[in-house]
């Protein structure tokens, strides 16, 4: 046995626990997801394929639509120059009820210009103690150049095995692909889960119980009673959020105008807030509330592209109106990922004061050119934390109101949230939420963001989402509405730059592909009952399912993520087809 066999070895045991699972096996022997054919993207990295895990110092380790041997992807692994005893790593975990069998693990790998090394896949049986069987091919692996070929590892699985670790790995520079992995149980063919593609007539109709059908998206003044479901699903919610698949559609952005507008008119909702700068999109009230300045100058004021768009202007303009002859919904926003607004509001607050803007001038010079989070000087930052420390003060023992003085603490706040200090950007949004609401108690609010930033459940393991804080701090108070369409366009920022992409079809066994089914355009998707009620014929919309995810980036085909819809979302709104929001200039 050579250094990286033994290597190898050794760095798996550390690699995996002893995770014992003592289920039987069945006689189909589909028993797990193992995504052996690699067609299922991780959620958090759709580079990486989902059920596995990676590894590799100096390795480049990603899915490839390029070259496979079948389906849409293969895993690829890419070293260049000598990997000095380093290697590439994927590796997952078989059943325990595979203790006691004999195993046969094949797949197909393909190499090009390997050397230093060679490719191959590997198996690992843990007992309570020590290794009771290994294999990595260190003696029959793939070297130099090859087409695709089928290699395997056969092995009886000892009585005794706490641990079944199988991969594969890659010790040399070139590359190497890996596809279309099988299992054999005791002679018998391991079938891998398979994504559910189609719906049954019954599954069909049970979902439809579920489903509000919407007169349309548009906000054309029209008839709102198809909008009266809202009600009850609402109830006393005093905080509703409204997602979005992707920050340039125009459909959803139309269809949040016209729930905003039903809201406000009909349920007290008072305050609107959107996924944009704190400061800077306060500054809409100068239009929506008083009638002052340019609204498109306003929106724009407020950095992101996303939200400098036709459909936010229609918005802001019915605020407008609805704002006459008295204030009945205010416009704010809840991000703080620019510190330029929050400056200007204490610098103005302050304008006749010349030792406070002596401080600011220096804070700015401090500020210039960094960007959200970025990392400044120790020297830097304790300059700059002893300002904010001197700004606090002034403003506590100022004169101003108290409320102003409290809306000039926040500006501190967002600062020193702009700088890194109080935790991720979701903690961040989630804190000024509250702000929001603590300080405006009579009020309901209507939040606008992304999917991502409002679903209730974290991302991954070490980071929370805005939406998972909010859920926690709110309880019943929160309420979720997630968006999703089935075809069409968007705007965003990608390979074209920003201007229209096409959307990645939804293919079958998508949430989308499932929902199109039922031969509605819009609706609402009550998936907060359909958890509460547990009935069979949709008890597979409460699992693991692909569903779509933008952003603010087109182009990229890695679209689809799978995630527990349920778990995410109170509701679902479904729309058809989406086409690009329409930007109106930056420069006007």
């Amino acid at each position: 046995m050579d250094k990286i066999s033994i290597l190898v070895i050794f760095t798996l045991l550390f690699l995996f626990s002893c995770d014992k699972n003592d289920d039987p096996i069945q006689d189909s022997l589909n028993l797990d997801k193992l995504n052996l054919d690699f067609e299922v993207r991780n959620y958090n990295n759709a580079s990486l394929p989902d059920y596995w895990h990676v590894s590799g110092n100096g390795f480049t380790i990603s899915l490839d639509d390029k070259e496979k041997h079948s389906g849409k992807l293969s895993l690829k692994m890419e070293r260049k120059g000598n990997p000095n005893g380093n290697f590439g790593l994927f590796y997952g975990t078989l059943p325990i009820a595979f203790a006691g069998k004999e195993v046969e693990y094949r797949g197909w790998i393909k190499t090009k210009g390997v050397k230093n090394g060679y490719a191959g896949l590997w198996f690992r049986v843990d007992g309570a103690n020590s290794t009771l069987g290994f294999d990595d091919m260190n003696t029959r692996g793939l070297r130099g150049d090859n087409s695709w070929k089928q290699v395997s590892i056969k092995m009886n699985v000892h009585p005794d095995a706490t641990n079944i670790v199988f991969g594969g790995q890659f010790t040399g520079e070139g590359s190497v692909w890996f596809d279309n992995l099988e299992l054999y149980i005791n002679g018998v063919k391991y079938i891998d889960l398979e994504p559910k593609t189609s719906l049954s007539q019954e599954e069909i109709a049970a979902l439809k119980k579920y489903i509000y059908p919407l007169r349309t998206y548009e906000p054309d003044g029209g008839d709102t009673k198809d909008l009266e479901a809202l009600d009850s699903l609402i109830g006393s919610s005093k905080v509703v959020a409204l997602g979005e698949v992707s920050h340039g559609s125009s459909e959803i952005f139309k269809m949040k105008n016209r729930i905003i507008q039903y809201l406000a008119a009909n349920n007290g909702f008072d305050i609107f807030s959107i996924e944009a700068s704190m400061p800077e999109s306060y500054k809409l009230n100068d239009y929506t509330v008083r009638g002052e300045g340019d609204p498109k100058k306003l929106i724009a004021g407020m950095y992101f592209w996303t939200w400098r768009t036709e459909e936010v202007l229609n918005m802001v303009e019915w605020m407008r109106k609805f704002n006459q002859p008295e204030q009945r919904i205010a416009f704010t926003g809840f991000d703080m990922q620019y510190y330029n607004g929050a400056v200007n509001e204490i610098q103005n607050a302050f304008k006749e004061n010349d030792e406070v803007n002596i401080k600011i001038g220096i804070l700015r010079t401090k500020l210039a050119g960094t960007n959200v989070g970025s990392n400044i000087s120790a020297d830097d930052r304790k300059e700059i934390d002893a300002i904010l420390s001197f700004l606090q003060n002034s403003i506590e023992t100022s004169s101003f109101q108290t409320s102003e003085k409290e809306w000039l603490q926040q500006n501190i706040v967002i600062i020193r949230q702009y700088l890194g200090n109080n935790g991720s950007r979701d903690k961040c949004m989630a804190d000024n939420v509250m702000w929001i609401k603590d300080n405006n108690s009579d009020s309901k609010l209507v939040i606008w963001a992304h999917n991502v930033h409002i679903q209730k459940t974290n991302q991954m393991q070490d980071y929370y989402l805005q939406g998972f804080y909010l859920a926690q701090r709110l309880g019943d108070d929160y309420t979720t509405f997630g968006f999703t369409f089935f075809d069409g366009s968007f705007t965003a920022a990608g390979n074209k730059g920003l201007t229209s992409y096409k959307a990645e079809p939804a293919y079958a066994g998508t949430l989308e592909y499932f929902l199109n089914q039922l031969n509605d355009p819009i609706f609402i998707l009550d998936l907060k009952r359909i958890k509460s009620d547990n009935n069979k014929d949709t008890e597979w919309l409460m699992e693991r399912l692909a569903y779509r995810c933008v952003g603010s980036t087109g182009g990229t085909q890695f679209e689809f993520w799978e995630r527990k819809i349920t778990d995410d979302f109170d509701y679902l709104i479904f729309i058809k087809t989406s086409t690009p929001s329409v930007l109106f200039p930056e420069s006007l």
